[in-house]
């Protein structure tokens, strides 16, 4: 009789264990996700600046060029003109490369948040 108990203590031992450990993976799942999105956020927060002072820096360039060439819209044109030709660029950056621009510094930053190591896929 007394190995019956011992052998249910052990049983609700083990399935107890077994809760706590499913418990712990999933808040391990659940912080990595949230860490993942909050890069991912911080990221999307830092390009709109970046946008946005490009955008605010070509139109206060163009109008510089505007009033040096004495004309109303030959600045525009210009800066217009270099932003698509960048953009062209980039393009075929891309296409050579076969890789995403800015993949290497996302993945970067990412394996430093989640401290990955390249022995863990092993």
């Amino acid at each position: 009789m007394e190995k019956m108990d011992s052998i249910k203590d052990i049983k609700e031992n083990l399935q107890t264990i077994f809760k706590d450990e499913v418990r712990l993976y999933s808040l391990k799942g659940v912080e990595k996700t949230s860490m993942l999105l909050g890069v991912i956020a911080t990221f999307f927060i830092v390009l709109l600046f970046i946008i946005l002072g490009i955008v605010f820096g070509s139109i206060a360039l163009a109008s510089y060029l505007n009033t040096l060439l004495d004309h109303a819209y030959w600045g525009y044109l210009i800066v217009g003109g270099a932003d698509i030709l960048m953009a062209i660029l980039v393009v075929i950056l891309v296409q050579r490369t076969k890789v995403p621009l800015l993949t290497s510094l996302f993945v970067r930053i990412l394996v430093n948040i989640f401290n990955i190591r390249e022995d863990e896929d092993k």
